[in-house]
């Protein structure tokens, strides 16, 4: 999936340390898992969790990302308007690539037992659809939440049972 990676990234807005949300991801093992910041001790605005699971050929098979933004008090946030921007900064990203993207419509979802939106996209070159990817955003008390997940269009079905595992093992305060 080399070139085909859109991983985007919600606009920080620094609260106070009060607002400080949780967020805990219970990845499956033998996942390849980093951590920004690598030490979870880090207080920091954006605390973002990546998982890859690797095919037998070592190519990627499924990328998972968990993101949590912190966000000042007393802002107002739609999560509407951001699964929106998110939608449209993937189309954008995939075309300068030479890709097509085409997303449906923002849909009702659950993200680490919060409430929140998703879209789906198709990504295509020549064509023929190479990659499906996910985009998810749920607001939390002072924290905005994102999962972007993607896999090769052809193993996208086949991988839905350990997206699912992943999506139980997110827990999001």
């Amino acid at each position: 999936m080399g070139g085909l990676r859109s991983w985007l990234f919600l606009g920080v807005l620094l609260a106070p340390l009060s607002a400080l949300a949780e967020m805990q991801v219970i990845w499956p093992q033998g996942w390849e898992v980093s951590r920004s910041p690598a030490d979870s001790s880090v207080d920091a605005p954006v605390v973002r969790q990546r998982g890859v699971r690797m095919a037998q050929d070592g190519s990627q098979d499924l990328v998972m990302e968990v993101t949590r933004s912190r966000l000042a008090s007393g802002v107002a946030v739609s999560v509407e308007n951001v699964i929106v921007e998110m939608r449209k900064a993937l189309q954008k990203d995939f075309m300068r690539q030479g890709f097509q993207a085409a997303c449906s419509r923002p849909l009702n979802t659950r993200l680490g037992g919060l409430d929140g939106l998703e879209v789906h996209c198709g990504i295509s070159q020549n064509g023929t659809e190479v990659l499906k990817q996910t985009l998810q955003v749920a607001l939390g008390d002072g924290a905005a939440y994102s999962l972007t997940y993607a896999a090769p269009a052809q193993r996208y079905a086949a991988l839905m049972a350990e997206i699912e595992s992943v999506k139980a093992g997110i827990s999001l305060n």
